[in-house]
């Protein structure tokens, strides 16, 4: 098979540019030590004095094969209300793009209002800022109180999103606020066990193909446009000469068929995420040919994720102990425009008013609200 595819800086500052962190999977030459190592150093030191911070460990595995793919307006006003009673003093008339002295934003600065657009040398520093992801209390503030890419699907095929419900799904409302529960199944520490092996065995793969590429470590991106949206791919790959950014990178190494051939998983398991496309022309022994089903949640994650980082293609990984499979994703603005208008409902109609709610219970008990 074969894979288809501002602000100034005041002239008495010095300006600082971000580190570029690579993927933790990355190694460097001559044998050295690893850039994960150097990844995790950089983030020690920059989490050094913030709380409950811990790493998750990364195995390898071996291959039998790697193989080749072919291819709001319930609420708003209420909201905007509380905002000026929330906070006194001159933060009460918040500047919606508050770092033009250079100065790292913090989420309190940046209304999340629908009407609010950001300047993107904002929302680069607070990509940069929040690198690490999972083991970056930063990103986990970041995130509370936007729809991410990961709900994105729950609450676009929810009956709430579609006007067939007057209550919202309490579990993706939850997910939003930032108020559910966090824990860990087994599925999902062997997805981060495997993560970096599997971006590992990408770029191998990909070097194989006559394309050298790089896989950075990324944090949260946030759409310009609609500052209550963001997504957090497990990359960005640029080439590796040019460093010119190419795709989204998102890996899925499903612990169910862990042992199981790729192929195998699509034959066996009517709910798993890829599906077999069968034809004539394919000779005994061939690799099948697979896609991403465009009904299953992975591929809204996917469409969400290439819309706020503004990228048109995506490469979606599928790994296992057996096989790595490599599957395109095309950018779907039809698609997209038509999740979007539901995920924006959701966001006027259930999170600005749950917020509103927690900014009036934080108001009466003294308490400074998160806006």
């Amino acid at each position: 098979m074969q894979n288809q595819n501002s602000t100034k800086t005041p002239p008495t500052q010095k300006r600082v540019l971000p580190k570029v962190l690579y993927h933790p999977s990355i190694q460097e030459a001559g044998g050295g030590a690893s850039a994960k190592t150097n990844v995790q150093n950089r983030r020690k030191q920059n989490l050094k004095s913030r709380p409950g911070t811990s790493s998750l460990p990364q195995t390898g595995t071996n291959h039998e094969m790697v193989q080749k793919n072919q291819n709001m307006t319930k609420g708003g006003s209420s909201l905007k209300h509380l905002k000026h009673h929330a906070v006194e003093g001159p933060e009460s008339n918040r500047d919606p793009n508050p770092t033009r002295d250079g100065a790292l934003p913090i989420p309190d600065q940046v209304p999340l209002d629908v009407t609010v657009h950001l300047d993107r040398c904002l929302l680069e520093k607070v990509e940069v800022q929040t690198r690490g992801q999972r083991t970056n209390p930063d990103w986990f503030v970041w995130r509370k109180n936007r729809i991410t890419a990961s709900v994105a699907h729950c609450i676009a095929h929810s009956r709430f999103a579609n006007g067939k419900s007057k209550a919202p799904p309490h579990s993706c409302l939850a997910a939003v606020t930032g108020e559910g529960l966090r824990f860990q199944t087994r599925a999902m520490s062997w997805g981060i066990q495997m993560e970096a092996e599997a971006v590992r065995r990408y770029q191998e793969w990909k070097s194989a193909m006559g394309r050298s590429v790089t896989v950075l470590d990324c944090g949260l991106f946030i759409d310009a446009q609609r500052p209550w949206l963001a997504a957090s791919p497990d990359g960005i790959v640029t080439d590796s000469r040019s460093s010119e950014r190419l795709l989204c990178l998102e890996v899925k190494c499903p612990y169910k068929h862990r042992h199981r051939r790729v192929e195998e998983a699509c034959r066996e398991d009517p709910a798993f995420c890829l599906q077999i496309e069968d034809h004539d022309e394919r000779q005994p022994g061939q690799s099948p040919v697979y896609h991403l089903k465009t009904s299953h949640s992975y591929f809204t994650q996917v469409q969400c994720q290439l819309a706020v980082t503004g990228l048109k293609q995506a490469d979606f990984v599928v790994y296992t102990l057996k096989e790595m499979a490599v599957v395109p994703v095309t950018f779907d603005p039809s698609l997209w425009d038509e999740t979007v208008t539901k995920l924006e409902v959701f966001y006027r109609k259930a999170v600005l008013p749950c917020v509103g709610q927690k900014m009036q219970q934080d108001i009466a008990t003294g308490h400074r609200p998160e806006l």
